[in-house]
């Protein structure tokens, strides 16, 4: 390429980026002439995505009229991207409206949403920010369904604030890792620690506190969720008789310590307990048995087989 070539291009690249630069708003607001401020900590989302340009923009405005302009400024602590708008006026009541300008595609969108000017009102914070989104985001904080993995929940119960839910026995509640959905882009909180469904496990001996916070953040939820265990049911197994060799029937259940008893035609033949996660009866004549431990029962038939 020659060097007229090469300086040409570079003409024609300053020229271009010069064109885009000069479609940028040119909001101002011209401070002396306003007595009161409204101030706001906020977050901008233009088309389903956070803004974080360095030339990114919000303008705020009475009519068509600059009243307040703001860039984002990253924030360590929160790990996320904020504009500090002030909005000046003269007097409360009047309409603010909002435009965002998004510096990668250059694209300037109006907001929905409005707010009434209110003179030195504060609007927002790095937990609970304002949200100045078009579309508008969503105001919900909900759980919708909250379980555990690889668990099936034997009832779960999910209530405005409150979760409860039952599950077996045979899993500890010192090591749970919940599931869980909500409302559209809200986010789960522990201690103001955003989890993630399905990899953080958790002890549930006792109640554990949860705050949903919504899409825009400007719903917070308090939910409580609590985890009982509901027993197992016991399994029975029988040998049959054969030839001399009489029958027997094993009980396995995790109530260690529990007495199970068994009765021959209604006749108690003996009562053992629960030792080791299992009680076995030996030695038992062909007949219909009754093996019962607490609330549960089996009818167990032993047979005579011949070899």
């Amino acid at each position: 390429m020659s060097i007229k070539k090469i300086v040409l291009f570079f003409i024609s690249l300053l020229a271009l980026s010069s064109s885009l630069l000069s479609q940028a708003p040119s909001w101002k607001v011209n401070e002396p002439d306003y007595q009161h401020t409204m101030t706001f900590v906020a977050k901008l989302n233009m088309d389903g995505a956070q803004l974080n340009g360095q030339n990114d923009m919000v303008g705020a405005f009475v009519g068509t009229t600059c009243r307040g302009v703001s860039k984002p400024t990253y924030v360590a602590s929160s790990k996320s991207y904020y504009a500090y708008l002030t909005v000046f006026s003269n007097s409360s009541g009047e309409t603010i409206t909002f435009q965002l300008y998004n510096s990668s595609n250059n694209k300037t969108l109006k907001v929905s949403k409005t707010i009434k000017f209110v003179a030195n009102q504060h609007l927002g914070n790095l937990f609970q920010s304002y949200s100045i989104a078009e579309p508008t985001l969503n105001d919900k904080a909900d759980i919708l369904t909250f379980d555990f993995l690889n668990i099936k929940s034997i009832s779960s119960s999910v209530v405005p604030g409150s979760v409860k839910i039952k599950i077996s026995e045979s899993f500890p509640l010192n090591s749970l890792t919940p599931v869980f959905t909500l409302s559209k882009g809200a986010n789960l909180l522990k201690n103001r620690i955003i989890q993630t469904t399905g990899s953080i496990a958790t002890a549930f001996t006792s109640a554990v506190n949860y705050e949903v916070l919504s899409e825009d953040e400007s719903a917070l939820s308090n939910y409580t969720v609590n985890v009982s265990h509901v027993q197992d049911p016991p399994l029975f197994y029988k040998k049959d008789a054969v030839c001399s060799t009489l029958g027997a029937i094993k009980v396995v259940s995790k109530r260690e310590g529990a007495d199970v008893k068994l009765t021959l035609n209604g006749k108690l033949v003996e009562t053992k307990p629960i030792s080791n996660g299992e009680s076995i009866f030996l030695n038992l004549v062909t007949g219909t048995y009754v093996a019962t431990i607490e609330n549960d029962y089996k009818v167990i038939i032993i047979n005579l087989k011949v070899k």
